[in-house]
């Protein structure tokens, strides 16, 4: 029988057992080209064209390896329906990490104190690792509660509307400060 007469389904088991690997992979993403290309195309304009093209397809052909290697038969769902799930999936989870990822203009605007971003480009770069320093000492040393009381103290919370939204109480909210206070002091230079 010829590879172009056989099912996706069967295709994607001949790929996952080895089987004329690289014809098989070839013919199914000519068959799966059209899924993978709608699907990039509706993020995109999801996005207004925030991230590229290229990326988004890159992302979609690495699900759509992803979903003919894992795809297993018997499920309910063709093959076509599956890689068209993954790949949605896939390009949800890009464009979830690129809007939660600052861009550099934004953290320049709104995340460094006014006069930073016309700081000699060493200091600023120093200052940027050491906000970075420490973020990871945070993430490493605080716990929850810590970092949550840090954040409300340094919004400008005052200790009960900062424990009341945190559901807890003024002691435990000064609690959780002083304890955070101790950590960042002892964990920085």
């Amino acid at each position: 029988m010829e590879l172009r007469d056989c099912r996706d389904e069967t295709l994607a088991e001949m790929f996952v057992r080895g089987e004329q690997s690289t014809a098989v992979f070839e013919l199914l993403l000519q068959r799966m080209s059209p899924v993978l290309h709608a699907r990039v195309e509706s993020a995109w304009q999801r996005v207004g064209g925030a991230v590229a093209r290229d990326d988004l397809l890159q992302e979609a052909n690495m699900a759509f390896l992803s979903a003919i290697t894992t795809y297993q038969t018997g499920r309910g769902a063709s093959l076509r329906t599956f890689v068209s799930v993954c790949v949605s999936n896939r390009l949800n989870d890009a464009l979830r990490k690129h809007a939660a990822t600052p861009q550099l203009e934004e953290l320049l605007e709104n995340v460094l104190p006014q006069g930073l971003s016309a700081m000699d480009p060493q200091d600023l770069y120093a200052a940027m690792e050491d906000a970075r320093r420490l973020q990871q000492v945070m993430a490493q040393q605080l716990t929850a509660l810590e970092r949550n009381a840090l954040q409300a103290h340094i919004d400008g919370l005052d200790y009960h509307s900062a424990a009341q939204t945190l559901g807890i109480t003024a002691k435990a909210m000064d609690n959780a400060l002083q304890r955070a206070r101790r950590k960042l002091l002892r964990h920085l230079p």
